[in-house]
């Protein structure tokens, strides 16, 4: 009888370490799936700045290029102006003012010219992202994939088990399967812990002599440290 009892608790012990097991995989699939998410949302954030920097730099190079329009007019203007000078400083005034102006222009149209390389490069930066975009997406729906199949397996396999620990449950004596039923519900496998040599296998605390004794009478021990409740060996 104690024979059947510690074995019962042990094949109780397996089921309750393999459902955690199926448990994690299950809970590792989201988790990829999450993971490559945020890459393909960290990808995306990296396109839709670059998109916002080629608008930017656009209305940046359209505002160079009037201000070069206007201040060439100004220029055409001021050199219509030179005919009708009156005194040679007055001419003299006017040719300063167009040398500067020139001066200006060609800042400016160094900066415009700056500002079209620019959005050549963030353009073709961008034709780049779309790409890694466009890998993400294919990668996020292959991890997707592969997490909803092996979600369908796991679910599957998680129900067996369970059904399993349902029929074993039946096996133990009535007054222990509340006590057992307690522990597990509230601490999975961590409920039950086999004993190694005579220390509990789960904190490796030395069993009193007295209930390594009770154990081998296929009397229900609990640990006095972590409170599992404890079971031989199969076969010792």
């Amino acid at each position: 009888m104690a024979k059947e009892f510690g074995e019962t608790l042990a094949r109780l012990h397996r089921i309750h370490q393999q459902l955690s097991e199926l448990r994690s995989r299950l809970a590792r699939g989201p988790a990829r799936v999450s993971v490559t998410r945020q890459k393909l949302t960290a990808i995306e954030a990296n396109l839709a700045a670059t998109k916002d920097a080629i608008q930017k730099t656009k209305l940046t190079a359209d505002r160079k290029q009037l201000q070069l329009k206007e201040s060439e007019a100004k220029i055409v203007n001021t050199q219509g102006k030179l005919n009708e000078a009156k005194t040679n400083e007055e001419y003299q005034i006017l040719k300063d003012q167009i040398a500067a102006a020139e001066m200006a222009n060609s800042v400016l149209a160094d900066e415009v010219l700056e500002a079209l390389e620019k959005i050549d490069q963030l353009t073709e930066q961008a034709e780049s992202e779309k790409l890694n975009v466009a890998a993400g997406e294919a990668e996020l729906k292959k991890v997707q994939d592969a997490a909803d199949a092996e979600r369908e397996v796991l679910e599957g396999e998680v129900a067996v088990a369970q059904a399993q620990l349902a029929e074993v449950e039946q096996k133990l004596p009535p007054e222990v399967r509340t006590d057992y039923q307690r522990l597990s519900k509230a601490r999975g496998e961590d409920a039950l812990a086999m004993v190694d040599g005579e220390e509990c296998g789960q904190c490796y605390v030395s069993m009193r002599p007295q209930a390594y004794q009770d154990l081998l009478m296929g009397r229900i021990v609990y640990c006095s440290s972590c409170g599992a409740m404890l079971y031989l060996q199969p076969g010792e």
